[in-house]
């Protein structure tokens, strides 16, 4: 591939899936606090599942695009895991905790076109992506938690962990904006001023 793939409406979807995923969780949570109905939950939380599982394949595909596109602005050897990690990463067990975060920090280093003599790993981080991975990780632990916890505790880790996502969410979809925006900037040339 020698030529960047714009990734704005799938970025756009993924964005949108993950909002309403959000959305669905702070449902949940409000459905366990008005009602003693287990059932009630349940069928809220089966829905945002299957939102859920929409979400992740649009955001991966969303991904895999912004990273080839990533390896025509900086070189695929500078990056730490070769393509197919975008997708394996989300589902090795322990290395979903860290693997899809390094492949993301990579993906919007190598998407910056503002330092073009600069090496992928001496460029800065992310704080927008650390943002968002440690919100997701958050979200995902609390509502482990929650699904371990007495009735009683039930609505209020599973609220912290629906506040944890929409703020997940939000990052989320900055991010997409800003990586999908950094791809299609115009590249700086040097010797230009």
């Amino acid at each position: 591939m020698s030529e960047i793939r714009p990734a704005h409406g799938l970025g756009t979807a993924a964005a949108a899936v993950i909002a309403v995923t959000a959305g669905l969780q702070v449902v949940t949570a409000v459905v366990v606090w008005m009602s003693v109905d287990e059932a009630a939950a349940a069928v809220v939380d089966l829905a945002t599942l299957w939102v859920n599982a929409l979400a992740a394949v649009l955001f991966v595909t969303w991904m895999y695009r912004v990273r080839a596109n990533s390896d025509v602005i900086t070189s695929a050897h500078q990056h730490r895991y070769k393509n197919m990690w975008v997708v394996l990463g989300w589902i090795i067990p322990f290395g979903n905790l860290v693997i899809p975060f390094v492949v993301m920090q990579d993906i919007w280093r190598g998407s910056d076109r503002t330092q073009p003599m600069v090496g992928l790993q001496q460029r800065q981080k992310s704080g927008l992506v650390t943002a968002w991975w440690l919100c997701y990780i958050g979200s995902n632990a609390l509502a482990l938690v929650a699904a371990r916890s007495a009735w009683d505790d039930y609505a209020l880790v599973y609220t912290l962990s629906a506040v944890v996502a929409v703020a997940a969410a939000t990052l989320a979809a900055r991010m997409i904006k800003q990586v999908n925006a950094m791809q299609v900037a115009v590249p700086i040339h040097l010797g230009e001023s």
